[in-house]
């Protein structure tokens, strides 16, 4: 991951790092797809949830947004749960890196952004898929989030 590229999702609700070499898809309704295009790459996929309170601050939406697990912060501040998993698709094992970070919106909205990036299993101890997994955490504890209301994180009249 020397040379980056910058992502600015959605016009800029979340903007982030990955490798300059990898490949983007994304979805018309919302999501993405990452990946470096060679046999048993990892695939950081991220998508973008959004919930409103009719009386809850936003502030406090994000502070109370993870009841369970380690809450831990972005740089920016916002809260930020990790987990890790492992799952069986297609016969295959597989481990699942896992980042969400609540990001208040005013004044009462609360965006989600949830990234994953799935390995194989026998993957995980490998020393180049630890420095991945080591600069996408960075990455995404680095991102701007953007707290604007709207799809684009820019505000529409």
């Amino acid at each position: 991951m020397s040379e980056l590229k910058r992502i600015a999702y959605r016009g800029g609700i979340v903007s982030f790092d990955i490798p300059a070499n990898w490949h983007e898809e994304y979805e018309p309704a919302g999501g993405a797809t990452f990946y470096e295009d060679r046999p048993d790459s990892g695939t950081l996929r991220l998508n973008v949830l959004g919930a409103e309170s009719e009386n809850m601050p936003a502030e406090q939406m994000a502070a109370t947004a993870f009841r369970t697990g380690v809450v831990e912060a972005t740089q920016a501040g916002h809260p930020l749960r990790r987990e890790e998993k492992e799952t069986t698709e297609n016969g295959e094992l597989l481990h699942i890196y896992r980042w969400e970070i609540a990001v208040p919106v005013e004044p009462r909205h609360l965006r989600l952004a949830i990234f994953s990036y799935t390995i194989l299993a026998r993957q995980k101890s490998d020393p180049a898929f630890v420095a991945e997994v080591n600069r996408l955490d960075s990455s995404i504890r680095a991102a701007s989030y953007s707290r604007e209301p709207g799809e684009t994180g820019h505000y529409i009249q």
